[in-house]
């Protein structure tokens, strides 16, 4: 069995900044863990500011932080997805080229990273129809040559409309409207995606036959229907916690991610968290101090 001094689970810019603080520190056996075919994470399709100092996009930032950790001799696991960590710091992953297998680990970093809200946790009725997507979804249609999300598109929400703005602005596609509560009516007119701004207003229910075709808006008793052939959820992110859940980590139910101390440790010795795995942050900064803090914590 394979053993390393600090094992990275996650290689979005909080798993890649882990490990290249860590080997600043001094900790030479280092191994990140990624469940996809490449590192980055968010990063690989943000082609929108993700900086509160200067103007960086995701892919422009990906570029500088790949290039910083590959000066460094850091082992990756790229496609290979982690189960649980058990009770001795054994992390269970599973890949196509390996199986399962058990990975020992001094020390551990959970950087998992963030995900969507879906439809199944937006709590509403309806016809189970296609043609109803996520923003993450959404990014990755519109980033396959010639292809669109669809033609007529209504989008719930506004929390991460941002990542898919230029994409929307530059196909060919009518946005019937967007649905968004009253706090942030200024930022979704700046958008400039369309005039039909449902403020206040909530999803009652979706219709179609094969493909959605109408959706229900309900407002004070009073009900919109709205005709689309796509509906976009752009809800807020929520911290991924599936890791830390099976491995009997504490939850924070106000982010579903891993609970951690002012060190950044879990409720289990030696598992640490950060970045947006234990909460949504709003700048790259915010994730560049706490990986800092974090390894400089580390035992």
């Amino acid at each position: 069995m394979n053993s390393y001094d600090l094992i990275i689970i996650g290689g979005g810019a909080a798993g890649i900044l882990c490990a290249i603080q860590g080997k600043k520190r001094g900790i030479n056996n280092i191994l990140i863990i990624e469940k996809d075919p490449m590192l980055g994470g968010m990063l690989s399709s943000g082609n929108y500011n993700i900086s509160e100092n200067e103007f960086i996009t995701g892919k422009q930032y990906k570029e500088r932080l790949i290039k910083e950790l590959n000066s460094f001799d850091i082992e990756i696991k790229l496609n290979t997805m982690v189960l649980k960590i058990e009770d001795d710091n054994g992390v269970i992953c599973t890949s196509t080229e390996n199986g399962i297998e058990k990975i020992q680990g001094n020390q551990i970093i959970l950087c998992n990273g963030g995900k969507e809200t879906s439809r199944k946790v937006v709590n509403m009725v309806g016809d189970r129809s296609s043609g109803i997507l996520t923003v993450g979804m959404a990014k990755k249609i519109l980033n396959m040559e010639k292809l669109i999300p669809g033609k007529n598109i209504l989008i719930s929400g506004d929390a991460t409309i941002y990542m898919i703005e230029e994409e929307l602005k530059n196909s060919n596609i009518n946005i019937v409207g967007i649905v968004c509560n009253g706090k942030n009516i200024d930022k979704v007119k700046s958008y400039d995606l369309t005039s039909d701004i449902y403020e206040g207003y909530e999803i009652s229910s979706i219709r179609g036959e094969g493909r959605v075709s109408e959706v229900t808006l309900s407002k004070d008793g009073k009900n919109i229907y709205v005709e689309c052939d796509t509906l976009i959820f752009a809800q807020p992110m929520l911290s991924d916690g599936v890791v830390a859940m099976r491995s009997n980590i504490a939850l924070n139910p106000e982010t579903t991610g891993a609970k951690v101390n002012k060190n950044y440790m879990t409720s289990r010795e030696n598992i640490y968290a950060c970045g947006n795995g234990i909460f949504i942050h709003s700048s790259i900064e915010e994730i560049e101090k706490e990986c800092i803090e974090l390894v400089t914590n580390l035992k």
